[in-house]
């Protein structure tokens, strides 16, 4: 989970050798320093903290008949999407800006494969069947967008599927945090590349609130793509 200073940084900081940098608090929609939030907080006490899968796409892997296969937990965080997939018999890797969350991640898992990594200048080479997005693209600044969509077309198969769930509009605008989408917003961003199977409102699940409206998309990449 997360992204680098005031987010218009990402692409140029080798993540290799950078650490992100705080939010800037000017910014209406500032972040925290993910390694020094993940240095400071348990991951159980975070509040995209879930322990078991997603029931979205537990819900949308059942409809689609999909039960094998590779797919990327982008913006892993804490892991445990990633590792419920793992459990379920996928291959999985689950990527993250943050080195301690990563850190803390492998410490739970050894089968899965967790690497740091800027989505929005991938050094990922393989190709997935399936991405799951949790959380990730909802705090991406507005003009890097097409970047985040132009980055994860590359890591698909043919005629991958791209499960995302991010804040929907129907949340109060409280200045900041995440981004907040409407279905109309989506379907604008997304629907040149992809085809939009699905875009449902649901809730930000995790080990004790349901709060936070969310819209819940599934697309599939489109052919000539």
């Amino acid at each position: 989970m997360g992204t680098d200073d005031d987010r218009n940084d990402l692409p140029k900081r080798d993540l290799r050798n950078t650490n992100p940098k705080p939010g800037d608090p000017s910014s209406k929609n500032s972040l925290p320093d993910w390694n020094n939030l993940y240095n400071d907080m348990d991951v159980e006490d975070m509040p995209w903290y879930l322990p078991d899968l997603d029931p979205d796409l537990r819900e949308a892997l059942s409809k689609y008949q999909i039960d094998s296969g590779s797919f990327l937990d982008v913006g892993t965080g804490p892991g445990t999407q990633a590792i419920a997939l793992s459990k379920m018999g996928f291959e999985v890797v689950g990527v993250d800006i943050s080195s301690v969350a990563i850190e803390k991640a492998q410490k739970m898992n050894e089968k899965v494969v967790f690497l740091q990594d800027d989505i929005l200048n991938t050094r990922i080479n393989q190709k997935f069947n399936s991405i799951f997005d949790r959380g990730c693209f909802h705090i991406i600044d507005e003009d890097k967008r097409p970047l985040y969509i132009s980055e994860i077309l590359k890591l698909f198969t043919p005629e991958g599927m791209l499960f995302l769930k991010c804040f929907s509009d129907k949340n109060p605008d409280t200045g900041y945090g995440p981004y907040h989408f409407s279905r109309s917003l989506i379907e604008s961003l997304f629907s040149e590349r992809f085809a939009i199977l699905e875009i449902k409102d649901s809730v930000y699940q995790n080990k004790s609130t349901h709060d936070n409206q969310t819209l819940f998309v599934i697309m599939k990449k489109k052919k000539d793509n």
